[in-house]
């Protein structure tokens, strides 16, 4: 007896995934790939983010200190 896959009912527009997500494709991700990716890419904006904030403070605090100790 050979066994069926069945056919996906919906196509993936991989250019708009692809702008949408800011990542280059190769085209033949499955559905659960590409929320993997998503979640990767928005776990490495969030990061950046904090970080960037994070340098933000940092030079705030120094400017304050620098004003204190000349």
């Amino acid at each position: 007896m050979k066994i069926f896959r069945p056919k996906p009912r919906y196509k993936i527009n991989y250019n708009a995934v692809s702008k949408h997500l800011g990542v280059n494709l190769r085209g033949n991700e499955t559905f659960d790939e590409l929320l993997k990716i998503e979640q990767q890419v928005k776990e490495y904006k969030e990061r950046k983010q904090r970080i960037a904030e994070e340098n933000a403070n940092i030079q705030r605090v120094d400017a304050q200190v620098k004003k204190y100790w000349k």
